[in-house]
């Protein structure tokens, strides 16, 4: 009787051991698969320039000579893949009061990093959760670089960055809009950064694509926004801003044609 005690209870333990195996992992405690699915939802899309894209420009490089001059730098402030994808378009939550999915907040990287790097900022546009992240520069340039930017409500900062140089910043305020930045040094250099209090806001792809994951389900507002034309203003979005009623599951705002003339260059 005790050997076959014995042997049942070790096949018990084998089989649940098992059977736990096959439990899936990826959810955080407290959040059952059922809750993920109910609660928070997905949402993709693509910008496309409806047109042909002019060429980008040569940007003149007159300081630094000796290690810039080498680079061929061009204007990053309209992004347009061969197919017509639109990149570095901000979307992002624009509703005041969202709740956040516990896996976001589990999840969450404690930095975003923005670099000096052949002599320009990389990436070029950027957010960052500024409640949980901090902000990281660094100087990756065998020259000395400038850091500068005036968030709007909150401190300006004008950081110089030795070679290999590095710093840090939390910013102090929601923003409504990207921050520029500049190199006081470098004039042709400048990037993008949106600040936001929630997780909800992405860059598009070189291909125009984008994708917010974790949303609350229910009616949100969106902010749609790019450097060249500020506020992404169409007939159905005033302002760049659009509602939708977000559902369960993956929702798919389609591939969006945007007009040229959004994008001209200013004069």
């Amino acid at each position: 009787m005790t050997t076959k005690h014995r042997f049942n209870r070790r096949r018990f333990l084998a089989a649940a051991s098992s059977a736990a195996s096959l439990l899936p992992a990826a959810l955080p405690v407290g959040i059952s698969g059922a809750e993920k699915s109910d609660k928070w939802a997905d949402l993709t899309g693509r910008f496309v320039y409806d047109g042909t894209a002019p060429e980008r420009k040569k940007l003149t490089v007159d300081k630094d000579v000796e290690c810039c001059g080498k680079f061929d730098i061009r204007d990053e402030s309209l992004m347009v893949d061969k197919d017509g994808g639109l990149g570095n378009v901000f979307i992002y939550v624009r509703s005041r009061r969202v709740d956040v999915c516990p896996e976001l907040e589990q999840s969450v990287k404690d930095k975003v990093v923005l670099d000096n790097r052949d002599c320009i900022f990389k990436p070029h546009c950027m957010t960052i959760w500024y409640t949980k992240q901090t902000f990281e520069i660094v100087n990756s340039d065998p020259v000395g670089q400038n850091v500068a930017f005036s968030p709007i409500f909150d401190t300006p900062q004008n950081i110089v960055l030795p070679v290999k140089g590095k710093a840090t910043h939390t910013f102090g305020r929601n923003q409504t809009i990207p921050v520029k930045i500049v190199c006081n040094y470098h004039p042709w250099e400048s990037a993008y950064i949106l600040p936001r209090d929630n997780p909800y806001a992405a860059v598009s792809k070189p291909d125009g694509t984008f994708r917010l994951t974790n949303l609350p389900v229910g009616e949100l507002e969106f902010q749609v926004w790019q450097e060249r034309s500020g506020y992404v203003a169409t007939p159905d979005w005033a302002r760049g801003r659009f509602k939708m009623e977000i559902k369960s599951g993956v929702n798919d705002l389609g591939t969006v044609k945007l007009d040229p003339e959004l994008f001209a260059e200013p004069g």
